[in-house]
């Protein structure tokens, strides 16, 4: 757990979105040559549908950035919790640290938050971004209620590993 989950998540948006851009400088220049080999097919609506799956694209890396950071929230905290075991008495010790391992699992992300807010490194205003990019992340993960669609705003993918970076960055330092 020495290095950022994080990384390899933006690098395939980053290439994701240069690919993206090829596409729609090819539809621009009317290469329809480039997607012969493409299920695909370049029509009046491509330019429409490459806009609709660059936004989906994005809805699906916020979703893949709070995954990956939720695992590595939840490993951090099963290590952290290794101290558990010099619990004495040590027949003790063995069964809460297993069953902490266990539950854990189960916790609820704005409980994982609010634990790591007592870290004093970690801003409170970041875990209010945190919780902010969790709330996206909710809406997109059940459905995109439209519903519930005025009270949620859209959060980049480059915002969202700029606030969860931030967090993991703290983390791996301590």
């Amino acid at each position: 757990m020495n290095s950022n989950p994080l990384d390899p998540v933006i690098k395939a948006y980053k290439v994701s979105t240069e690919c993206f851009r090829i596409a729609q400088r090819a539809i621009k220049k009317q290469q329809v040559n480039l997607f012969n080999d493409s299920d695909w097919p370049i029509q009046s609506k491509a330019q429409q549908e490459l806009i609709q799956a660059v936004e989906e694209t994005q809805e699906l890396f916020v979703l893949s950035l709070w995954a990956t950071f939720e695992r590595f929230a939840i490993t951090y905290l099963q290590n952290k919790g290794n101290v558990l075991q010099n619990i004495v008495p040590t027949d003790l010790a063995n069964p809460i640290y297993k069953h902490f391992m266990k539950e854990v699992e189960y916790w609820k992300p704005n409980d994982i938050l609010n634990l790591l807010k007592e870290i004093p490194s970690i801003d409170k205003n970041l875990i209010g971004q945190a919780k902010f990019i969790l709330r996206y992340r909710n809406w997109i993960a059940h459905g995109k209620d439209s519903q519930k669609a005025s009270f949620i705003s859209a959060v980049s993918p480059s915002y969202a590993h700029q606030i969860l970076n931030e967090m993991v960055e703290i983390l791996l330092l301590n």
